[in-house]
C-alpha cells in the first residue's frame, strides 16, 4: 500500500512536473523575440498546431486543456512579437487580449496627391487590398462624400496598423483626421478671409503646400494668394498648371502649358481651382486660415528653396531677372530632382 503511494505521489509529481514545463517554462530564446501572424477566421485547432510547429508551444493538448480555465479565450488577429522568455502560457494570453502587436507606419507625405497616395498604400503587402477596386468616385461614396474630389481630403501624418488589415481602414482615419484638423482651423480663421466655404480654404491651403518650400514662408505666400483674390488678378500659380497637366507634366513648364485650356490653369481662370490639387499639411492649412497681412502680389523661387517677394509687376520682373541669371547647374538639377515636388520653381517654365 505504501509502494502504491509513493508511486502514485511519483507520478503525480512527475504529472506537474510535465505540465509546468510544457506551460510556464521559456519558449522563445531569441534575444529579438519571436513574431506569429495570427491569420482571420483562423481556428483555435489550427492557431494550435502553428504555435507548435513553430516550436512556440511545447503541447497543443495541454495548452487547450488550460485554455478552458480561462474566461476568455477570444483570438485576436495580428501580427504578434512574443518577447524573450515567452512561455506558452503567456503567449496564449497575448494572442487572447491582443498585447504585443505589431505595428508598422504608414505616412502620408505633404503634397502628394490622391493618386500618390493610392500607389503608395498599393505598394504595402502587409494590407488587405480593396481600395484599389474602387474608383476615386466610389472611393468617396463610400466615405459619404460622392459629389466631393477626393484630392486634398486625405490628412498628411504617420498611421499605424497591423498585418492583414484592409487599406480601407488606413485611408478612413486619414479622411477623418482631416475632417477634424480643417474644421477646427476653420473655425479659428481670422476674420474676412474670401474663402465662401472651408473646402476653398482646403483648395487654398493645397496651392500654399505645393507653392511654399521654406515654413516660414507659407503665411507670406497664403497671403499672396489673399490679395491676388481681392483684387481680381489671375492667380498663376504654377503647381495648378502641373496638376493640370496630369501624366503629361514632363518636369517643365512650357509656354503651350500656361494657355492650355484646363479647369486648374489659374494664368486662364480667375480665383481659386475647383478642387485641391494636394494634401496640404496642418501647416499649410494654418496658413490659409492665418495668411501674413502684406501688400505683396508676386513672388518667385531663388533657386535655394526661398522666394522672393515683390509689390508689382516692374518688381517682379526685375527679381525674375536677378534670380534667373546666377542660377547654377548645381541649383538647377537640384530643382529638378528635389525641389520641384514640392513647389514651382519658376525657373522650370521654358518660354
Amino acid at each position: 500500500m505504501k509502494k502504491s503511494l509513493s508511486y502514485l505521489a511519483c507520478l503525480a509529481v512527475a504529472l506537474i512536473g510535465v505540465v509546468g514545463y510544457s506551460l510556464f517554462f521559456p519558449t522563445v530564446d531569441q534575444p529579438q523575440g519571436a513574431t506569429y501572424y495570427l491569420k482571420p477566421g483562423a481556428s483555435k485547432k489550427a492557431v494550435l498546431a502553428e504555435l507548435y510547429a513553430q516550436g512556440l508551444i511545447r503541447s497543443t493538448v495541454l495548452l487547450n486543456l488550460y485554455t478552458y480555465s480561462q474566461s476568455d479565450s477570444t483570438l485576436k488577429t495580428g501580427e504578434y512579437l512574443f518577447p524573450a522568455h515567452a512561455t506558452p502560457v503567456s503567449i496564449w494570453k497575448q494572442i487572447t487580449t491582443g498585447k504585443g502587436l505589431v505595428y508598422h507606419p504608414f505616412t502620408i507625405i505633404p503634397g502628394w496627391t490622391f493618386k500618390q497616395l493610392r500607389q503608395a498604400l498599393e505598394k504595402i503587402t502587409d494590407l488587405r487590398h480593396s481600395v484599389m477596386l474602387l474608383d476615386d468616385k466610389q472611393v468617396m461614396q463610400k466615405l459619404g462624400q460622392e459629389t466631393v474630389s477626393p484630392e486634398g481630403q486625405f490628412f498628411p501624418d504617420t498611421y499605424y496598423y497591423t498585418k492583414g488589415i484592409s487599406d480601407w481602414t488606413i485611408l478612413k482615419r486619414a479622411y477623418q483626421l482631416m475632417q477634424i484638423k480643417l474644421q477646427a482651423a476653420w473655425l479659428h480663421r481670422d476674420a474676412n478671409l474670401p474663402y465662401k466655404s472651408e473646402y476653398e480654404a482646403l483648395i487654398a491651403a493645397s496651392l500654399v503646400e505645393k507653392e511654399a518650400y521654406l515654413a516660414i514662408e507659407r503665411p507670406l505666400i497664403a497671403g499672396v494668394l489673399i490679395n491676388r483674390i481681392r483684387k481680381g488678378m489671375l492667380l498663376q500659380f504654377d503647381p495648378t498648371i502641373i496638376y493640370g497637366l496630369g501624366d503629361r507634366y514632363n518636369g517643365k513648364i512650357y509656354k503651350q502649358d500656361l494657355i492650355q485650356d484646363t479647369a486648374y490653369n489659374t494664368y486662364l481662370h480667375k480665383g481659386l481651382p475647383p478642387t485641391p490639387i494636394a494634401m496640404p499639411s496642418l501647416a499649410s492649412i494654418d496658413a490659409a486660415m492665418h495668411p501674413a497681412q502684406h501688400d505683396f502680389y508676386y513672388f518667385v523661387a531663388k533657386g535655394n528653396g526661398a522666394h522672393q517677394f515683390s509689390h508689382n509687376l516692374t518688381e517682379h520682373n526685375a527679381a525674375v531677372s536677378s534670380v534667373r541669371k546666377p542660377v547654377s547647374y548645381y541649383n538647377e538639377l537640384r530643382i529638378k530632382t528635389y525641389l520641384l515636388p514640392y513647389f514651382s520653381s519658376g525657373l522650370s517654365i521654358t518660354l
